[in-house]
C-alpha cells in the first residue's frame, strides 16, 4: 500500500505533532502506537491527570508521550507573549489568551510559536470550530484567496491499476466557491497532493458537463472560467476540464468524449468539485463502498499544516492521518 511510503517518510524526517483532543481514546491510543513506532514526536495537550486516566481506562501506554498542562500559567504566558512579539501574528495577545484555555485554540498558538510542527484535530471538534482557531490564530498564507481540503483516496484496485491515489476538493470550507476560489483551491491542491504523494498532480474540474456537452448554463460556465483561469497563472501546472467524472478517471471514456488532446482526460488524480457539498458527497460515497482509505483532508492555504479529520474516524486512520500530516509539515519547511 502506498501508506507504507509515507510510514517510512514520517520517521525519516521526524516532526512534532499537537494532539489537542487528548482524551479521546481514538486519539490516545493513536498517539501511543505513533510515538512508539517513531513515527512522530507526539504533544498531548490538557489536564495531565484527566489524560493519564483517560489513556489507563482504555489501555493506550503514553508514558513516552509529552503531555503539556493547559492549566500550566507560567508556559502558557511564555507562548503569548511570543506570539504577541511574532511577526506573523493575526490578533491580538488578549483575544488569544482568551481562548487559549480550549486544547485547540492552545495547539494552534503552539504551532503558531514553532512549538510544534502541525497540528491535528476534528474527531471532537467541528470543521467550523477548527477553521476559526486555525484562521485566528495561524493565518493564512500571504496572497491565498481561501483555504480550502484535499482529501486523499487510496484504492486498492481502480479499473486494474493497484493502489490508485485520488485527491477530492474541496468538502468542508468554501460551500459555493467563486471562479477565483474555485482556480486558487485547484493550484493548491495540486501542490499538496504533488508534495505529499510524489506524484505529478493531473488535476480535473468536476462538472454535470463535459467540454460543453451538457450547454452552457451558469454552473458550467463557473468551472469554464475557473479552468481557464488557473491555467493561465499556472501553465506548468496539469489543468484541465470541465469534465463529467467517468470522463476524468477512466482512459476509454476520457478519449471518447473529449475531442481534443489532454493531459487530464481520463487519467485524472485530482477532483476538483464544483462545490463543497458535491466534494462532501462524493468523497464519502467513494470511501465508504468502494474499499479504499482515507486520508486528511489536508488544509491548504494556511501558514502552517493542520490537519482535520473525521469524527468517524478510526485508530488505525487517525495513525495513518498522523504519517501524512507529518510528512506534509516536514515538505511545506
Amino acid at each position: 500500500m502506498f501508506i507504507d511510503t509515507i510510514y517510512a517518510q514520517a520517521k525519516e524526517n521526524l516532526q512534532t505533532i499537537a494532539l489537542p483532543e487528548s482524551t479521546n481514546p481514538v486519539i490516545l491510543k493513536a498517539a501511543a502506537k505513533a510515538q512508539a513506532d517513531g513515527l512522530a514526536n507526539v504533544v498531548l495537550i490538557g489536564d495531565p491527570a484527566e489524560i493519564q486516566a483517560k489513556a489507563a481506562e482504555v489501555g493506550a501506554d503514553i508514558a513516552a508521550v509529552k503531555i503539556i498542562d493547559i492549566n500550566d500559567e507560567a508556559y502558557k504566558n511564555e507562548l503569548l507573549d511570543r506570539y504577541a512579539e511574532s511577526p506573523n501574528k493575526v490578533m491580538g495577545r488578549k483575544f488569544v489568551e482568551k481562548r487559549a484555555g480550549d486544547p485547540v485554540y492552545y495547539a494552534c498558538l503552539m504551532e503558531a510559536v514553532g512549538e510544534v510542527d502541525c497540528t491535528m484535530a476534528g474527531i471532537d471538534t467541528t470543521t467550523y470550530e477548527f477553521v476559526l482557531a486555525a484562521n485566528s490564530i495561524i493565518g493564512m498564507i500571504p496572497g491565498v484567496a481561501s483555504a480550502s481540503g484535499l482529501q486523499i483516496l487510496e484504492l486498492e484496485d481502480f479499473h486494474g491499476e493497484k493502489n490508485k491515489l485520488i485527491g477530492c476538493t474541496d468538502g468542508a470550507i468554501n460551500i459555493e466557491p467563486t471562479v477565483e476560489q474555485h482556480t486558487g483551491i485547484a493550484i493548491a491542491s495540486c501542490e499538496t497532493f504533488k508534495a505529499v504523494t510524489g506524484i505529478e498532480p493531473r488535476c480535473a474540474f468536476l462538472s454535470y458537463s463535459t467540454d460543453g456537452s451538457g450547454g452552457m448554463s451558469a454552473p458550467v460556465k463557473k468551472v469554464r472560467d475557473a479552468v481557464a483561469l488557473a491555467q493561465e497563472l499556472r501553465p506548468d501546472l496539469k489543468i484541465d476540464g470541465e469534465f463529467q467524472t467517468d470522463a476524468a478517471l477512466i482512459k476509454e471514456i476520457g478519449e471518447k468524449k473529449v475531442k481534443r488532446p489532454s493531459e487530464v482526460a481520463g487519467k485524472a488524480n485530482i477532483l476538483v468539485f464544483p462545490d463543497a457539498a458535491g466534494c462532501n458527497i462524493g468523497g464519502k460515497l467513494i470511501q465508504f463502498t468502494a474499499n479504499c482509505k482515507s486520508y486528511g483532508p489536508l488544509y491548504q492555504g494556511f501558514r502552517l499544516p493542520i490537519l482535520d479529520c473525521s469524527r468517524g474516524m478510526n485508530e488505525e486512520l487517525a495513525y495513518d492521518n498522523i504519517a501524512f500530516l507529518c510528512v506534509q509539515a516536514a515538505n511545506s519547511k
